[in-house]
């Protein structure tokens, strides 16, 4: 009855030896869990008032207690906020679960699909940080550019993005710079293309994760760029000439990386970001391809102090803005891209 009251539907469940994990959606979770932990509590209350009078059973005691241990002692809900459950279902097939959803709603914000993309890194990549004996075996290989819809980048690179990429800012409460490479998969870069590559999407699968303060370089160790034959990471336990270039390369990646973040903040304080999507029209009626993005408002733009616009022209922000404002003429030509994906 509360189930069918807040709309709530089951994905599936992973049973461990002493977890279970419910994936569901539901509309007012707050409200919800609020319930589920009342009669959870309850139930648990009246569990132990019937049993407190029971004589201990000594010759059953190990069994009991095996028992016990396994009982529930408490639950924590996690909130993802990912309206595909692609990645979920994946996760929960991958560890033996039992999965109840089949069909997935596409029609996502690139805000959803950020946070999904965040989700696959956490719970299916196998992110470990490189260690000289671990991984002293594997080989890296290009291979097929990963299929995301999208690409984070670094202000640096805008100039060389804005040819053939649209450069959008993502609604975080800190925006990230972001190209969009097509609605659910990567539309752009394939075989024949011969432009400039993000190297974030160059980079993969290997990661640097910030540690504590400082950076740790990591792989996806299940990535197919790894298996097989290709180029050496390590030699004798130390990092080969491939492998030193590259950490170099992520280095700089990172201090480039904290370089956009404070740019982002500043022009996200400016008040100039406005919500986008990106929609056509067929017969008439419209559809919407891309939501849940920000780009710069001209108009806003143009009504910024003199100021606020000498020290953005100081800062280097103003070039990257009209970069941005120019990568936004191939938005036309990725809506005529995933248009004729979806007609196939």
């Amino acid at each position: 009855m509360v189930a069918h009251k807040y709309s709530v539907q089951l994905y599936g469940y992973i049973l461990n030896n002493n977890e279970v994990f419910i994936f569901l959606e539901c509309e007012k979770l707050s409200k919800f869990m609020q319930i589920v932990n009342s009669s959870f509590i309850r139930k648990r209350n009246n569990y132990n008032v019937k049993n407190s009078n029971k004589k201990p059973d000594l010759e059953n005691y190990s069994q009991n207690n095996s028992q016990n241990s396994r009982e529930i002692r408490r639950y924590e809900v996690t909130q993802v906020f990912a309206d595909d459950i692609d990645p979920i279902l994946a996760y929960i097939a991958k560890n033996s679960g039992v999965v109840f959803k089949k069909t997935v709603n596409k029609e996502l914000s690139l805000d959803k699909k950020i946070e999904i993309e965040k989700f696959r890194k956490r719970n299916i990549m196998k992110i470990e940080a490189i260690d000289t004996k671990k991984h002293s075996e594997l080989m890296y290989h290009k291979d097929a550019v990963p299929n995301s819809p999208f690409s984070e980048i670094v202000a640096g690179e805008a100039g060389q993005c804005e040819h053939n990429f649209s450069i959008v800012f993502t609604n975080d409460v800190v925006p990230k710079l972001i190209v969009m490479l097509g609605k659910n998969e990567n539309l752009i870069i394939n075989e024949n293309y011969n432009g400039y590559i993000p190297a974030n999407v160059q980079n993969y699968p290997f990661f640097l994760v910030d540690i504590e303060g400082k950076g740790v370089l990591c792989i996806d160790t299940q990535a197919e760029q790894l298996q097989g034959e290709g180029i050496k990471l390590f030699e004798n336990e130390k990092p080969t000439e491939f492998m030193e270039n590259l950490i170099k390369a992520m280095q700089n990646y990172n201090i480039e990386q904290q370089k956009t973040k404070i740019a982002m903040q500043e022009i996200k304080k400016s008040g100039i970001l406005v919500n986008k999507e990106l929609s056509v029209n067929i017969n008439g009626k419209k559809h919407t391809l891309i939501k849940g993005f920000s780009v710069v408002s001209k108009k806003k733009l143009n009504e910024l102090d003199d100021a606020t616009l000498a020290d953005f022209v100081r800062r280097g922000y103003m070039e990257l803005i009209y970069t941005h404002l120019r990568s936004l003429s191939n938005l036309e030509n990725l809506a005529s891209r995933i248009v004729q994906n979806e007609s196939k």
